[in-house]
């Protein structure tokens, strides 16, 4: 009778410890990791520039610190696609070429085009969504160094859902 109750008591404190041993944190990080598999990047790159000043792409500015004279400005462009059944949403990026990073779009406006800043970029369920010349792209403000032919800009992209994606961007010419 005693063993049995010692052994009853065993197979309690194992359920208590196996109820407890679990932690919020694992399944959200499980969850993030799965989530991540369902965005996926295709062919990033980075527009070639020098650090002059001026902006690479040529186009007027509608934010002020896309203009800023300090080191000069390029454009990094990508396709990014998502597999899953929500929608996402890029937040931001990041990268250590530049001073500033933005999310941009690029209009037309009497026949002049012009750069703004955008909170995020959507990408919908089962869907994609270009970054490209012309259009959504993600803007190097305040450049470092020179951007050169063969060289790679490393982005951190933050989605909303994913969350962080990193990406090698090798640099081209425009």
């Amino acid at each position: 009778m005693r063993k049995r109750i010692h052994m009853l008591g065993a197979v309690l404190c194992l359920l208590v410890l196996a109820a407890c041993g679990a932690s919020p944190a694992k399944p959200a990080a499980s969850d993030s990791a799965s989530s991540t598999k369902l965005i996926s990047i295709a062919d990033p790159w980075a527009r070639a520039a020098a650090m002059t000043g001026a902006s690479a792409s040529g186009a007027t500015a509608t934010s002020g610190a896309a203009m800023a004279d300090s080191g000069g400005t390029s454009a990094a462009y990508l396709t990014i696609t998502n597999s899953g059944s929500t929608a996402d949403a890029l937040l931001k990026a990041e990268s250590d070429v530049a001073n500033s990073v933005e999310l941009h779009t690029m209009t037309m406006v009497d026949n002049v085009m012009k750069m703004t800043p955008v909170e995020k970029i959507d990408i919908p369920a089962s869907g994609k969504a270009e970054l490209k010349p012309g259009g959504f792209h993600v803007m190097l403000i305040g450049l470092r160094h020179d951007l050169k032919e063969g060289d790679v800009v490393k982005l951190t992209l933050t989605f909303q859902t994913a969350g962080k994606v990193e990406v090698e961007a090798p640099v081209r010419k425009p």
